[in-house]
């Protein structure tokens, strides 16, 4: 089992949407998964040549770090994006990404689709896709729709069934003991959300209790807004 995960927050590894993937990878038990780390990397934009499909089919003209990156993606069984939400939709960099992920698939349109879609250069049915992101927002209701619309034009109908959008995100890198318990207990649900995955999908009840806030909505945005004042 070959499992990816693609982390698209600028702040690397230590961001807060990676105290979510780390725990949904220990309750899936996927602790050899490997990070690919897009703060670090040198992945450059699209530039809509084409190449990929006519000149150099399978492969991008571009040089740098997406040659490793996208034979990583290709081989992976699981590919989980793991991004933090900060204006409506993906960040740059994991949009960026995707972007460049053109080669992966053939000029040809597929008819049958209703928009117009391409087929893809390899066969990737048996791959599974995760969505685990975190926003500083009370609530990810209603914040992810712009995301949660690519996802359903990429084809990616089950979204729901393997996806995590959590609000409050930024009180799980918050040092505070009393803290601590209310994120730690909300982690623990995420990790069973991982061992549930092993088994199919996460349940309708796991999914519920990923959507209850770790504190109302006065007062997160009470504890937000004086933090700022400070």
């Amino acid at each position: 089992m070959k499992v990816t995960v693609v982390n698209g927050s600028p702040r690397g590894e230590s961001s807060n949407t990676m105290y979510l993937t780390r725990a949904f990878l220990e309750g899936a038990k996927w602790t050899d998964a490997e990070i690919i780390d897009i703060s670090t990397a040198n992945v450059k934009g699209c530039k809509g040549c084409f190449s990929c499909w006519t000149k150099t089919p399978g492969e991008c003209v571009i040089k740098d770090d997406m040659a490793d990156f996208l034979p990583k993606i290709i081989a992976s069984d699981v590919v989980i994006w793991s991004f933090p939400l900060y204006s409506c939709g993906f960040p740059g960099e994991m949009k960026c990404f995707m972007d460049r992920q053109l080669p992966i698939a053939l000029p040809e349109m597929m008819t049958e689709s209703e928009t117009g879609r391409h087929p893809l250069r390899h066969d990737l049915s048996h791959q599974r896709h995760f969505f685990i992101s975190t926003c500083g927002f009370w609530t990810a209701e209603k914040n992810y729709d712009s995301i949660i619309k690519l996802l359903e034009h990429g084809g990616d109908s089950k979204y729901e069934e393997f996806s995590i959008f959590c609000g409050q995100g930024e009180l799980f890198s918050i040092p505070d003991p009393e803290l601590k318990e209310l994120t730690d207990a909300y982690l623990e649900i995420v990790s069973r959300a991982g061992e549930e995955c092993i088994s199919g999908q996460i349940t309708q009840e796991t999914h519920e209790a990923l959507s209850e806030p770790i504190f109302p909505k006065d007062v997160y945005e009470g504890f937000a807004n004086s933090s700022w004042d400070e």
